[in-house]
C-alpha cells in the first residue's frame, strides 16, 4: 500500500493532533501504528479530501496526507468545521490514476461520521452486501436496511441478506424491511451511473424506485434496542413495557407490515411513549404463489449479534433509541383550497354536515368561491385536511392538517373519510398535484429550518426518508426530488446523508415534530399517511 518507511515516526505527531470533534462533526483518526494494511473501506474513506475553506488540499503522497490531516485537525480544534467532499463517480472509480492516488492517500487519514448511508444496485444480493459494507466500514452500533423484493426473491428470503450484512458491518442490531424501491448515497458502479454524479459532486442521494437495490442507514451510537409487536400484542411486549416504564426512550424508528393492524399498534406505542417522536414506513407485500395457493412471506426482520435473523410479519418492528433524537418533517403534497371550517354532523365514517350546512352544499359553496385554477385542481385531486377535536381551525397552519382522501360520496352528498372522525373537528379542503407537492416541500423544510434555528440544540447528523411509492418520478416527472431537497434546511454534507425507502404508507406526526430535547413535553400523535414524504432528522441526544 505504499507505506512510509517508519510509520511510527510519522504517526507520532499525528496522534497528538487527533480531533475531539462534537458528534455532528467528522473526526480525523490516525492509521493504527505499525503500518498495518488498511481495509478497502478504510482506503476509500481516506481518499476523500478534507476541505476547510480550501486550506486542506488533496495530498499527493502519504507523507503530505499526514501533514494535511494534522493541519486540518489543528484548525478544527480551534473551532472550525471539517467538511467531507466525496469524489465518487464512475469516471473517478474507473481511473487507474485515481485508484493509485486512493491507495497512496489511504495510509494516514480515516473519516468517521456519526451516520452513514450507502445504496447499491448490484445485480446479485451478495455483491450489494459487499458494496455497502466496503463503503460503510465498521464501528456502528445499529442500523436499518431497506432490501428490494428482487434481492429477497434471489436470496429465497430476507434472512440470508440480513445475517450476511449484519456480520459484515459488525452491528449489534440490524432491523430490515422489504421494499419496492430504496433511497441512499450511491455506492458501486451501477448506482453511481444511475445517480449521474460527476467528479466534484457531494455524493447526492439517489432514489431507486424499482429493481435491484439495497440501502443501509447506520448509526454509530444511538442507544438502540430492537423490538417487535404483532397483531395479538405479542412479540416483545414485556421489553416494550419495561422500556416505557424506565422513561429513557427518546424516539422510535419503525417498519410496519402491510397485513398488520398498524394504526392500533401505533396508538399503543403513543400511549407507552408519549414524549418520543416516531417515524417509519409500511413494507412491501411479498406474495408467493397465485390463486388458492397464494401466501405471503415475512417482510420484516431483526438480526442481533450472536443470533439468527428473526422473520416478522403482521405487526410493527423497529428500534427504540435512548441516545438519538428524531425530528420529523411530514410533507403531504397538498395545499389548502377554501377556508377552514368545522365538521358539524357525522354518521360513522361519513361526514354529512360541514359548517352547519349539508356536506354537499358546503363543498359547492367553497368550490364556487375559489379561483378557476383551484377549481380545476379540486376536480382532479380533492382531499380533506383534518384537525384534532378541540383544536381551533384558525390555529392550524399550512402543512399541519392530517390529509385524508375521500373514498366515496354517498347518494345524499355525504363524504366517506373513514373511521375516527368526530363532530367539532376542524376541516379544510385541499388539492394535491405536482405543483402543490413542490410548494409543500419548500414550505415544510423551510419551516423546519426556522424552527431549529430558534430552538437551538444539537445538529442533525443525517436523515431517514420514508416516502410514498406514489411520489418520485410519477409525481414530479423527474428523479431524486424528495431526497435532494434537504439543502433547503440542512448544511452540506449532512444534507446528502439520506437513506430510506418507498413505502406502502408512511408514519409520522402531521406537520413538524421537534421535541424540546429535555423530554419535558408530549409530542403530537403519529399518524399513518399516503402520498407523503416523512423526513426523520437524526440528532444525537445531549449527554
Amino acid at each position: 500500500l505504499g507505506t512510509v518507511s517508519s510509520p511510527a515516526t510519522v504517526m507520532a505527531p499525528m496522534a497528538a493532533a487527533t480531533v475531539a470533534a462534537p458528534p455532528h462533526l467528522l473526526r480525523v483518526a490516525p492509521r493504527p501504528a505499525g503500518g498495518a494494511a488498511l481495509s478497502q473501506a478504510h482506503a476509500r474513506s481516506a481518499c476523500f479530501p478534507l476541505q476547510l475553506g480550501g486550506l486542506a488540499r488533496r495530498a499527493a503522497s502519504s507523507a503530505s496526507a499526514v501533514v494535511a490531516a494534522a493541519s486540518a485537525a489543528a484548525l478544527a480544534s480551534a473551532g472550525q468545521r471539517l467538511v467531507r467532499r466525496p469524489k465518487h463517480c464512475s469516471r473517478f472509480r474507473n481511473s487507474r490514476r485515481a485508484r493509485s492516488a486512493l491507495v497512496r492517500r489511504a495510509a494516514e487519514v480515516e473519516v468517521q461520521a456519526e451516520f452513514v448511508s450507502a445504496c447499491s444496485m448490484a445485480e446479485k444480493w451478495e455483491d450489494a452486501v459487499d458494496e455497502v459494507a466496503e463503503r460503510a466500514g465498521t464501528g456502528f452500533e445499529a442500523g436499518l436496511v431497506f432490501i428490494s423484493e428482487m434481492y429477497v426473491d434471489q436470496a429465497q428470503g430476507i434472512a440470508p441478506v440480513m445475517e450476511s450484512l449484519r456480520e459484515r458491518l459488525g452491528l449489534e442490531h440490524l432491523v430490515g424491511g422489504v421494499c419496492g424501491g430504496a433511497i441512499g448515497q450511491a455506492t458501486g458502479a451501477n448506482a453511481v451511473e444511475y445517480g449521474g454524479c460527476g467528479d466534484g459532486d457531494d455524493w447526492a442521494p439517489i432514489e431507486v424506485e424499482k429493481g435491484f437495490v439495497l440501502s443501509v442507514a447506520l448509526m454509530r451510537k444511538a442507544g438502540a434496542t430492537p423490538f417487535f409487536i404483532d397483531k395479538g400484542a405479542n412479540g416483545d411486549l414485556q421489553l416494550v413495557n419495561r422500556m416505557a416504564s424506565e422513561g429513557k426512550v427518546r424516539s422510535l424508528l419503525l417498519f410496519g407490515d402491510p397485513f398488520g393492524p398498524i394504526e392500533d399498534i401505533m396508538r399503543s406505542l403513543d400511549e407507552s411513549f408519549p414524549k418520543a417522536v416516531k417515524a417509519g414506513g409500511i413494507t412491501a407485500a411479498l406474495q408467493v404463489g397465485t390463486g388458492q395457493r397464494q401466501s405471503f412471506m415475512p417482510s420484516m426482520s431483526i438480526c442481533s449479534a450472536g443470533q439468527k435473523a428473526r422473520l416478522l410479519s403482521e405487526g410493527v418492528a423497529g428500534l427504540m433509541l435512548t441516545e438519538m433524537d428524531v425530528h420529523t418533517v411530514v410533507c403531504q403534497g397538498c395545499r389548502a383550497a377554501g377556508p377552514a371550517v368545522k365538521i358539524t354532523n357525522v354518521s360513522g365514517p361519513v361526514v354529512t354536515g360541514i359548517g352547519g350546512r349539508p356536506a354537499k352544499e358546503a363543498l359547492m359553496l367553497i368550490f364556487g368561491a375559489v379561483d378557476e385554477e383551484t377549481r380545476m385542481k379540486m376536480q382532479q385531486g380533492l382531499t380533506i385536511g383534518l384537525g384534532r377535536r378541540g383544536e381551533s381551525e384558525a390555529a392550524i397552519g399550512d402543512g399541519d392538517w392530517l390529509i385524508r382522501g375521500i373514498s366515496q360520496v354517498t347518494p345524499n352528498g355525504g363524504l366517506v373519510l373513514g373511521q375516527g372522525i368526530e363532530e367539532g373537528q376542524p376541516l379544510r379542503f385541499h388539492v394535491r398535484d405536482r405543483q402543490s407537492a413542490e410548494g409543500d416541500l419548500d414550505l415544510m423544510l423551510n419551516r423546519y429550518r426556522l424552527e431549529r434555528s430558534f430552538m437551538g440544540g444539537g445538529e442533525p447528523v443525517g436523515c431517514l426518508l420514508f416516502t410514498c411509492n406514489g411520489r418520485g418520478e410519477e409525481l414530479y416527472g423527474r428523479r431524486h426530488v424528495d431526497s435532494r431537497a434537504l439543502p433547503k434546511c440542512l448544511g452540506d454534507p449532512v444534507a446528502s446523508r439520506v437513506s430510506g425507502f418507498f413505502c406502502n404508507g408512511e408514519i409520522g406526526a402531521p406537520g413538524l415534530a421537534v421535541p424540546a430535547g429535555d423530554g419535558s413535553e408530549n409530542v403530537r400523535t403519529a399518524a399513518l399517511h399516503g402520498f407523503t414524504a416523512v423526513y426523520a432528522m437524526l440528532v444525537p441526544a445531549k449527554r
